[in-house]
């Protein structure tokens, strides 16, 4: 899956996110550590800034940096927090099963004993459209625990 972690479409993704990151950062009015704890603020500026699941899904298929820099900065949080690597499919993808988006990962480490040998990971836009669907008790700085 070497190809998944290093190809045109994710460096290029990775490249212009963080190229947009300083001017986004600026727009928020808030300084971005890279901590667990900036998801908290994260997340509310996400559910501020959205009107609803549609808004926030049309701004994503738009790569509006509204939404595709939080995912970009979910993911470093779990990448410099866990032990994550950016990965996403070199082609693009033409099975709806296949991921769209770029999404972290574990290494994998055969004597892990990862459930089904997959090792565990997240998509950061899977997290934020989650934000749109009432669930109880559901936070953005969830995604480290699963690493653990």
């Amino acid at each position: 899956m070497s190809d998944w972690t290093d190809n045109p479409r994710l460096n290029s993704w990775l490249a212009r996110q963080e190229a947009a990151f300083p001017a986004w950062s600026r727009a928020t009015g808030q300084q971005w550590d890279f901590s667990v704890e900036s998801l908290d603020r994260l997340e509310k500026l996400l559910l501020d800034r959205f009107a609803g699941w549609d808004d926030m899904l049309a701004a994503e298929e738009a790569e509006d940096p509204d939404v595709t820099v939080p995912g970009w900065y979910i993911g470093e949080v779990q990448n410099r927090n866990c032990g994550t690597s950016w990965h996403r499919n070199p082609v693009e993808p033409t099975h709806p099963d296949q991921p769209k988006t770029p999404f972290v990962q574990l290494p994998d480490d055969p004597g892990a004993g990862y459930e089904d040998d997959i090792p565990p990971g997240n998509n950061p836009f899977t997290e934020i459209r989650g934000l749109f669907v009432p669930q109880p008790n559901r936070h953005l700085r969830d995604v480290v625990t699963r690493y653990h």
